[in-house]
């Protein structure tokens, strides 16, 4: 009985909490809400005051500076009865209307006939019918404040304008006069469209008794209506400024919390509103989410309640079957030990201070101690001081929380030698104070262990194998590079030199075709290693396949015609005029398939086929020579490998033209393969997916580049003989170059002398071209950002790679082409290659009304200050946005008014980027440029 009175006492004390908690929750969250709705209207009518007293000053700013203009009208035409220049009144009221983009026209009227005494601007010298009215307006109002007509719509796109009229006494007993300008409220709007009060937001400029004048959003159609009787008119009614509640708007039907403020010195109203229902959907949302918290916590809670209902409801029958389960824990533990005793591995219980109860009679086969003698050992003295820390580091993760740990250490044998074993701890679940908490099993793990070594050590040894390979490659690469760059350039440069004798020429023809095959040598091994790396990247380019195999094929007919072979060109009717792939790697594979059918055909023919098949083409290289036997296909594409070593020694070559073939062919998702038998001529044939593409425009298909102008350069080169050599290619060129021996003399170089770019050699004594190279980049100015070119014969993907770490632009590899070279000028030179484009500065007919306007000697004058102020202006240091902004807005209005419109409309462009944000390097070289040939046309102008 005392236990079921427990039970109900317990049960209802959890209820209890619980609906307790619920009840709570809601009620906070109530109130949150509710305080949170309180702050969000708060907010949002202090964001709309605050919107209202910054349109509010402009707009006083703007009533202020009509007033102005129109007093200055006024008091200029009065001053006519005295003499004063009608002309001079215009430059002062152009003047003023300048500085005021929403005056359209200004003019005054005769208060008592309303006749146009002055006008200037649009309808400013003929008036308006509405200006009678607008004369009774200002006469009736006074001068205590500006008059304002009704809306005007003009022209088809819905361009609005107001007018606006100041009541002037000249003096007593003189007729008044009435000063009028007409306000684009276009203008105006445009000003308004930039403020940004969410979606529904508002901002309106009204008359005083409710007339729209600007509104954004913008509507036209509402503009000139009247919203007298809102809500909006009754809270201003005799206020200077304030707020409105949130009421229907009767322009849109849309409910705002809004304010407004009155104009000095004009009867106008600043209104700004924020939608109701945009300031409250945050809100809205937030109490949609904590609706759903409270709702889900609530649920949350009963469901505990029910759970812990059924808990209490099954504890009396756990305490039973716990005394049950407490008889036979003895004789569960009594089969347990049995099985711990009898299994391979061993198994010690152990305690957190880490004191061992229990070490399983296994340890005898595994470490040949009995238990009692391991449970009495120290840690330290069985297991090795190299792995005790990482065993250490473990047992604390383990008594950090983890469940299970591993560790694999070496642990002591009786003899004195060291057992590799692998051991698991975890955590016994539920272990009573003073009971062992940790149970860990180990395990032999000796030959794993000698496995891992050995492969580890195969890895190490594959490793430097390929490193060493790799170093052989570069190495050799470098030292054979190095020289060909001489023979072939100066066999280049001879045979341009079209006074040599006949025989000469053969002979250095023959010079150059033996470098040739030399470095096709080199590069063949390059590109297998390349392939074989993965660092090969193909480019995806539209090209006609007609022109790559007529390329391919006018290169091989040079060795074709003096064996007299005859070489054949055919493409499908269906091969597309335009494919898009890797032309450059296609030709490769070509020219290879195609030099070996020429070089293995003593005679007959060679023929090429393309044909299209589906997204595919397929290219045949058919010759008529020795054939291939059938069981020698499989030795063709693989490396270093030829049918046997006699076709080595009779025709040459590396072995390895195929074996890139192939790489590059499935590197494209091609296959390639041969058909042959001996004496029947040989067909190799290759096949990779080439998309049809539009054809390119025909300067891009001829690919012929621009001419290169002449630039000043740096070459970084320690060999004398590379350095005449690639001095007279530039030289012939047209560039300007200095010479460096290494790397210190290129620094001092480009600390001296301003260069468009620096061909850097990379190994050389003393400083070599990496660490140059960084040093320049970390030079301040211009002088850190010159373009640099590595020049070099180390051209592996790997070398590459460290050139652009160190802060390299490009390379240009050893032996260079004049093509490449020239190439790599032009796409890295620090001016870009090209002509700074300037505008027509001056506008000819311009500058002579100007000048007959003027008169040539104030003219000259005007002609002096400008050059003056272009010898100041635009010197500026780059990032200097504010400064420069201030350059071109003060030349704009000057070099405008003497015909230089031009540069005028240069300097608007360059104010507009700098306030945008936009980039301005290539601005900056172009007012640079149109600064000096305006100078220079000043110069001339003056002297006319």
């Amino acid at each position: 009985m005392n236990l079921k009175r427990s039970y109900r006492s317990l049960v209802g004390g959890v209820w209890a909490g619980v609906l307790t908690t619920c009840l709570g929750l809601a009620t906070v969250t109530v109130w949150t809400d509710t305080r949170d709705y309180e702050r969000t209207i708060r907010d949002a009518r202090s964001t709309a005051e605050a919107v209202v007293q910054a349109l509010g000053q402009e707009a006083n700013r703007l009533v202020s500076s009509i007033d102005m203009l129109l007093s200055a009208a006024s008091a200029r035409v009065d001053a006519h009865t005295f003499g004063a220049s009608p002309h001079y009144t215009r430059q002062i009221v152009s003047g003023l209307m300048a500085h005021i983009p929403a005056v359209m026209a200004v003019r005054v009227l005769d208060g008592s006939t309303n006749g146009v005494l002055f006008g200037q601007g649009g309808a400013g010298s003929e008036g308006r019918p509405t200006d009678a009215e607008l004369v009774r307006s200002a006469l009736a109002v006074g001068q205590s404040e500006l008059a304002i007509g009704w809306p005007t719509r003009v022209g088809p796109a819905d361009s609005w304008f107001v007018s606006v009229a100041r009541l002037v006494m000249p003096r007593p007993g003189e007729t008044p006069l009435v000063a009028v300008a007409d306000l684009s409220l276009t203008e105006l709007q445009r000003l308004y469209g930039q403020l940004d009060l969410g979606p529904n937001g508002a901002i309106g400029l009204l008359r005083s008794d409710g007339v729209v004048l600007v509104r954004h959003p913008y509507v036209p159609d509402k503009v000139g209506r009247s919203i007298a009787g809102g809500s909006l008119m009754r809270a201003a009614a005799g206020s200077a400024g304030g707020s409105f509640d949130a009421s229907a708007s009767p322009i849109d039907g849309v409910s705002r919390y809004g304010s407004f403020q009155r104009v000095t010195g004009a009867p106008l109203l600043v209104t700004t509103g924020v939608s109701k229902d945009e300031t409250l959907a945050a809100w809205r949302d937030g109490v949609r989410q904590d609706a759903a918290v409270v709702l889900g916590i609530s649920t949350v809670l009963v469901g505990l309640g029910f759970g812990l209902t059924r808990a209490l409801m099954r504890h009396r029958d756990l305490e039973a079957e716990a005394r049950r389960a407490a008889g036979m824990l003895s004789a569960g533990e009594a089969r347990y030990r049995l099985l711990a005793e009898n299994t391979s591995e061993l198994i010690v219980l152990a305690h957190d201070d880490g004191r061992r109860s229990y070490v399983s009679p296994a340890v005898r086969r595994l470490l040949g101690y009995t238990p009692e003698e391991a449970a009495a050992m120290r840690l330290r003295d069985c297991v090795h001081r190299e792995d005790l820390a990482l065993l250490v580091t473990q047992a604390r993760r383990l008594a950090a929380g983890e469940t299970q740990v591993s560790v694999v250490c070496r642990a002591r044998h009786r003899t004195g030698s060291w057992v590799w074993v692998e051991g698991a701890f975890r955590r016994i679940p539920g272990a009573a104070p003073g009971e062992p908490a940790i149970i860990a099993t180990f395990r032999d793990v000796g030959e794993r262990q000698r496995h891992a070594r050995a492969l580890e050590e195969a890895r190490i040894t594959a490793e430097r194998a390929s490193q060493a390979k790799t170093d052989f490659l570069a190495s050799m690469s470098h030292e054979i590079r190095t020289p060909l760059n001489g023979v072939i350039g100066y066999a280049d440069l001879l045979l341009a030199d079209r006074t040599l004798p006949g025989r000469h020429r053969r002979y250095l023809d023959r010079i150059a075709s033996a470098g040739g095959a030399l470095l096709t040598v080199v590069d063949d091994i390059l590109d297998f290693s390349r392939i074989e790396a993965g660092g090969i990247a193909l480019a995806e380019v539209p090209f006609a396949p007609a022109a790559l195999v007529d390329n391919a094929a006018s290169i091989v007919r040079g060795l074709s015609e003096p064996k007299g072979l005859a070489l054949d060109v055919a493409l499908d009717p269906t091969v597309p005029d335009w494919v898009r792939g890797d032309p450059d790697r296609l030709r490769q594979i070509l020219l290879n398939l195609l030099n070996n059918a020429v070089k293995f055909t003593p005679a007959g023919r060679v023929a090429v086929r393309v044909a299209a098949e589906g997204g595919t083409l397929r290219f045949c290289v058919s010759d008529t020579g020795i054939g291939i036997a059938p069981e020698q296909h499989d030795r063709l594409f693989r490396r270093f490998s030829q049918v046997d070593g006699s076709i080595r020694r009779q025709y040459g070559g590396s072995g390895l033209g195929l074996a890139i073939c192939k790489g590059l062919v499935e590197l494209m998702g091609g296959t390639i393969g041969v058909e042959s038998r001996p004496g029947a001529g040989s067909t190799f044939w290759f096949r990779v997916p080439l998309p049809a593409c539009p054809a390119l425009a025909a300067e891009a298909a001829e690919g012929r580049p621009a001419p290169v102008r002449p630039a000043r350069l740096l070459l970084v080169e320690d060999v004398p003989i590379n350095q005449d050599l690639a001095r007279a290619v530039l030289e012939s060129e047209g560039h300007r170059v200095d010479v460096a021996g290494d790397g210190a003399a290129a620094i001092e170089a480009v600390r001296a002398n301003p260069y468009d770019l620096v061909l850097m050699d990379v190994q050389m004594p003393g400083m070599d071209g990496i660490t140059a190279t960084r040093t320049i980049r970390g030079l301040p100015g211009p002088e850190g950002r010159v373009p640099i070119v590595a020049m070099t014969a180390n051209v592996l993907p790997a070398q590459l790679e460290t050139f652009r770490a160190a802060g390299m632009d490009g390379h240009v590899g050893k032996p260079f082409k004049r093509a490449e070279l020239a190439a790599a000028i032009a796409r890295h030179r620090a001016d870009g290659g090209g002509p700074v484009p300037l505008p027509a500065l001056i506008d000819f007919e311009a500058f002579a009304q100007a000048r007959s306007l003027m008169g040539p000697e104030r003219i000259d004058g005007l002609l002096g200050l400008l050059a003056a102020e272009l010898e100041q202006r635009f010197r500026v240091r780059s990032g200097d946005r504010a400064g420069l902004a201030r350059d071109a807005h003060a030349m704009i209005s000057a070099a405008g008014l003497l015909g230089f419109t031009g540069l005028s409309d240069l300097c608007r462009e360059i104010e507009d980027a700098c306030l945008a944000g936009a980039d301005l390097p290539d601005l900056q070289r172009r007012i640079e440029a149109a600064r000096a040939a305006a100078l220079a046309q000043i110069e001339t102008l003056r002297a006319a």
